[in-house]
């Protein structure tokens, strides 16, 4: 068992797989300021305009699935290397939560809608409470 041990050891296969998961350990830490950044970015966005920004919206999921890949590879679920070994990933948003709420928004009445089952003229039916 020691002599398996001395040549695991020594495989130069080990240790470069070993400094691309240094290399990507510190990729992972600077994708994770850089989505801390796009998230404040994105709220504010939010807050002023009323919507996030498409473009970034796609870039932070682009960059989430770049951040699975390299802790795929760090884990050994994955013998693939991440970006620039691969190509980038290039998925669809998500932000389905804001378009779910500018569905309901839209589909909601307003407050003093006239709509005809809610008045009170002749013929009319209003609406039970």
């Amino acid at each position: 068992m020691k002599e398996n041990t001395r040549e695991n050891l020594v495989r130069r296969d080990i240790w470069i797989r070993a400094l691309y998961m240094l290399l990507f350990a510190i990729v992972y830490s600077v994708a994770e300021a850089i989505i801390v950044l796009l998230a404040i970015f994105q709220f504010v966005a939010l807050l002023i305009t009323g919507q996030v920004n498409e473009l970034l919206l796609r870039f932070g999921k682009n960059l989430s699935v770049f951040m699975f890949d390299i802790l795929e590879f760090q884990t050994f679920n994955s013998e693939i290397k991440p970006f620039p070994f691969s190509p980038w990933p290039d998925e669809e948003h998500g932000g389905e939560w804001l378009e779910e709420r500018d569905v309901q928004s839209n589909t909601e009445p307003e407050v003093g809608d006239d709509s005809p089952d809610q008045t009170d003229g002749e013929g009319a039916e209003k609406k039970d409470q």
